[in-house]
């Protein structure tokens, strides 16, 4: 099934710009909107009460949290990895 990200908020794109990430979501993106069983996202159900997310790998230091909505993809938050 193929995807569409929704575009990024300012915030996003200035937290890719100031960790060095951009390079590696461009790589990642194309994963997420063609293939979220990829390996490297490591694409992961989130459930808080009753709402759902989902995280994915961006390296071995930073993850995304999103949402999926049908064929979209909005991204929530970008952060350091959990684990």
């Amino acid at each position: 099934m193929k995807y569409t990200i929704k575009p990024l908020k300012v915030n996003l794109n200035k937290y890719l710009e100031k960790h060095g990430l951009f390079k590696k979501w461009i790589k990642i993106s194309y994963f997420l909107e063609n293939n979220l069983s990829h390996p490297s996202l490591n694409f992961e159900k989130i459930i808080l009460k009753s709402t759902v997310f989902y995280s994915f790998r961006i390296d071995k230091k930073y993850r995304g949290i999103c949402i999926l909505d049908k064929n979209n993809i909005e991204i929530i938050l970008f952060t350091n990895h959990y684990k």
